[in-house]
């Protein structure tokens, strides 16, 4: 045994390292469930708000969020009210979701829409992030009473991932 003990500490390193990054992977069929908590998110200037710079705060938000495959080239992931789907290169995920609304009232047309973009990174339990949230409107024709709005809000988190979790749903 004393032989080849670096062979030895060699293959056990190995094995460590392959567990971790298996805990990074989420393969088909399988979730995650990740806690997570946010810096405040933050308004862009295309928003029209003026915030307060007096005003601040030292508390984060926290959330729940969840990250699963249905094949090994789709993954899911439940964050906020959405569910968006994305990809995977190594560690890092990539999320996108958009949805377009379009209205006739009266002499208008009116388009609203939302994009959700999220990064993410997994480093064994831990996962950090970022996200894009852009929300407009449109309006071709009379539009008096729709007038055009375009937002674009941003925010970071950070949490771990949430062991030994089974997902109960009722049917």
């Amino acid at each position: 045994m004393r032989k080849y003990p670096s062979r030895i500490f060699a293959a056990v390193a190995a094995a460590g390292l392959m567990a971790s990054l298996s805990a990074c992977q989420v393969k088909p069929g399988e979730y995650r469930i990740y806690k997570i908590t946010s810096l405040p998110e933050q308004q862009g200037a295309d928003c029209g708000a003026n915030p307060d710079p007096r005003d601040t705060t030292t508390f984060f938000g926290a959330e729940t969020i969840a990250l699963f495959a249905t094949d090994p080239d789709d993954y899911f992931l439940e964050f906020k009210e959405w569910v968006v789907i994305g990809e995977r290169s190594g560690t890092d995920y990539t999320f996108h979701g958009e949805t377009v609304a379009v209205d006739d009232p009266g002499d208008a047309t009116v388009t609203d829409r939302i994009t959700l973009d999220v990064a993410i990174s997994i480093k064994g339990y831990k996962i950090t992030g970022d996200w894009v949230a852009f929300q407009s409107k449109q309006c071709q024709g009379d539009c008096d009473l729709h007038p055009a709005y375009q937002c674009t809000t941003t925010g970071s988190f950070f949490g771990a991932e949430i062991k030994d979790v089974e997902l109960e749903r009722g049917v």
